[in-house]
């Protein structure tokens, strides 16, 4: 009985030893691997700066290439130049990517991943400057469940057809999430999609109302004002007239209108709520307030503006 324990004890010892070393060891690699992927990184990095920036035109050449992970370094290393700079001229990098033929290994990458891996790729494939023949097979994930999948493919058609950006953001079946919503304004101030307001704000396709409005708040065209009041009595008061409301605030814009009043009458208490926490948040004045909602309202509004610590007049 006591050889048995013994044993017992030596192999459950021998089996603690040998899993701390398996730790030991995957950690050890994974800290390696890390290491050499930021190192790559940056050795990418300056050799992609150094060639935008020398205008020689002539396509860098980067090292190991050929080791395990080196293309998604690279692929994610020219995604982040595009991304963070503006007014980029893209046609080095367009060499780049056809030469090294990172949007035909992407694409394997898509065909054969899935959820939100395939998202990530997909999300690379539309930042960099692919090929004419990438957006056709962007149809199939176009309908795929995941959320996310949908909206990068359409993302990478629009990047790689930008005349066509209107019409693939209306055709669009989902409405955009304000997630959606804030990507493509970054497009936008990128100059990656040059368009202007009105025919967004104009459209009777909810998603471009919705791009629309964003562009309007974001770079604070008063000039829509006039747009934004007609979208007050439309039929859908949250899809377009609350998401106008919101605007309105955004531009410090007088409220005190028939057109506000109606369109305030028609939203739910959740939508109200909101409407005057956002309200608050802009600095409007309590008298403003007492013309748009009921006494009981008010006292709620009295309490979110006490809550901000500041003096309303």
């Amino acid at each position: 009985m006591n050889l048995l324990l013994i044993i017992c004890a030596v192999c459950s010892g021998a089996a603690v030893v040998g899993l701390s070393a398996l730790w030991a060891v995957e950690t050890l690699k994974v800290r390696r691997q890390g290491g050499f992927r930021s190192v790559l990184q940056r050795r990418y990095l300056h050799i992609v700066m150094s060639a935008l920036y020398s205008g020689r035109g002539a396509v860098p050449r980067f090292p190991m290439l050929r080791r395990a992970g080196s293309r998604l370094v690279l692929a994610e290393t020219l995604a982040g130049v595009v991304s963070m700079t503006y007014g980029l001229d893209v046609g080095l990098l367009r060499q780049v990517v056809a030469r090294y033929g990172l949007d035909r290994w992407l694409l394997r990458r898509v065909r054969f991943a899935q959820g939100y891996r395939r998202a990530r790729y997909l999300a690379l494939l539309a930042v960099l400057p692919v090929g004419e023949g990438i957006p056709p097979r962007m149809a199939r994930y176009g309908r795929s469940r995941n959320r996310y999948v949908r909206f990068f493919a359409l993302m990478t058609r629009v990047s790689a057809e930008p005349l066509a950006a209107l019409r693939r953001l209306a055709d669009h079946a989902v409405p955009f999430s304000d997630t959606e919503v804030a990507e493509i304004m970054t497009w936008l101030r990128r100059g990656a999609l040059p368009v202007a307001y009105e025919p967004l704000v104009a459209s009777p396709s909810f998603n471009l109302r919705r791009v629309g409005l964003s562009v309007v708040r974001q770079f604070g065209i008063e000039e829509a004002e006039p747009l934004l009041l007609r979208l007050l009595d439309g039929e859908e008061p949250y899809a377009s007239g609350a998401e106008a409301l919101f605007t309105l605030c955004a531009l410090h814009r007088p409220l005190v209108r028939r057109e506000v009043s109606r369109c305030v009458a028609r939203l739910n208490p959740s939508q109200r709520r909101a409407l005057m926490r956002y309200m608050a948040q802009c600095s409007y004045s309590p008298q403003v307030l007492s013309r748009l909602f009921d006494d009981s309202e008010s006292a709620y509004y009295d309490t979110i503006v006490r809550s901000y610590k500041r003096c309303l007049v």
